[in-house]
Parts: C-alpha cells; structure tokens; sequence
C-alpha cells in the first residue's frame, strides 16, 4: 500500500550517500558514460517515469553552452563537470537554471583561496554533506532538525537548497503514490462492476 512503498522510499534515502570527490570516476567520462554514472548515482531520485527528470545528452549539453559546467575536452567530461552535473540535476528542482549556476559560481569563490580543483572538491563535499543530512532528517520526518542551525551557520545558501529539494521530492512521492492508489483502486471497481454485471 500508499504507506509501505512511501516508507520503503523514506528508508533509501535515509541510506543514500552523494559519491564524494574522491569517489568521482578518475578518468574522464564520454557523454553517455556520464549520462549513466548520473542516472545511477541519483535513481533514488529520479526513478519513476511521470517525474520528467531523467538525465539527457540534450540537457548536459544545453548546460555546457550556458557556461554552467565545464565543456569537454575531446568530449569528455572531468570531475568538475560530473560534480557539478550532480549538483544542477539536484537544485534545478527547487531553483531556475540561472540560479543553480550562480549557486555553484557562490560557493566554489568561497573556495578561491584554494588552487585548481581544489575549490571545486570543496564545494562538492560540502554540497554532499549539507544535502545528505537534510535529505536524511526529511525521511526521518525528524521536523525539529538539531543540526540544522550548524549546517545553516556553515552554508545558508546551500542549506535552503537543500531543505526545498527535499521538500519537493518528499511530496511528489507522496503525490504520485497517491495518484498510483487511485488509479489501482479505481481498476478494481471497474473489475467489480464487470463482475456484477
């Protein structure tokens, strides 16, 4: 039922971790190898067909000619574009195209002191954590969230992000098991009816 597939729901994300920068492939990634390594890494997400947010060549591509990741080199993709693909795919829910860009831009300069990808790991492991822990607090229905004034005080940006994701993705699921119900009870009354007759 409704409440068994939403806690089953609940309790993978209660399970899921963000690949940390370290945990990124090594070598550089061709177009449909990204587009795989996103779509698996982030099924828990995108999962079911009536979302609208699978993960597309036409997308990534769309991305690299806003300037929001970096392009490929020799159409391959490095860390820095995956982490930052991994972060778009996970704000746009909840903010414009424009505005994830410029989230990403914000806190990678937060880095700046630091030198070549090092910024870019920064603000990836940052990312993964502030998401983590508010993702998993929202399946725990855990509302009155202690931690939630240190991720605040460590990223307020990030951390609202955050919280509006998983709002979101919290209650489309809800919807849409909610629509799926219907649709199953709906079937059934149809069989008893044929039945009856």
């Amino acid at each position: 039922n409704e409440t068994d597939r939403l806690q089953a729901w609940c309790d993978q994300i209660a399970a899921f971790t963000f690949p940390r920068w370290q945990e990124l492939p090594e070598i550089d990634l061709y177009m449909d190898q990204v587009v795989g390594y996103l779509s698996q890494k982030l099924a828990v997400f995108y999962d079911t067909d009536d979302d609208g947010c699978s993960i597309t060549a036409t997308m990534i591509n769309n991305y690299v000619k806003q300037k929001i990741i970096p392009s490929p080199v020799k159409k391959r993709y490095g860390r820095a574009a995956v982490s930052a693909l991994m972060v778009l795919f996970c704000a746009k829910q909840v903010l414009s195209i424009g505005l994830c860009g410029a989230l990403i831009e914000q806190c990678r300069a937060r880095a700046s002191d630091l030198d070549g990808d090092a910024a870019a790991e920064s603000f990836h492991n940052r990312f993964c954590h502030v998401f983590e822990e508010v993702l998993h607090h929202t399946a725990a229905g855990d509302d009155a969230f202690e931690g939630l004034p240190a991720l605040r005080e460590e990223d307020a940006t990030l951390t609202a992000a955050a919280i509006a994701f998983a709002n979101q993705i919290y209650a489309e699921r809800m919807i849409l098991l909610n629509m799926e119900d219907g649709s199953i009870a709906d079937n059934e009354k149809e069989k008893d009816n044929t039945a009856k007759e």
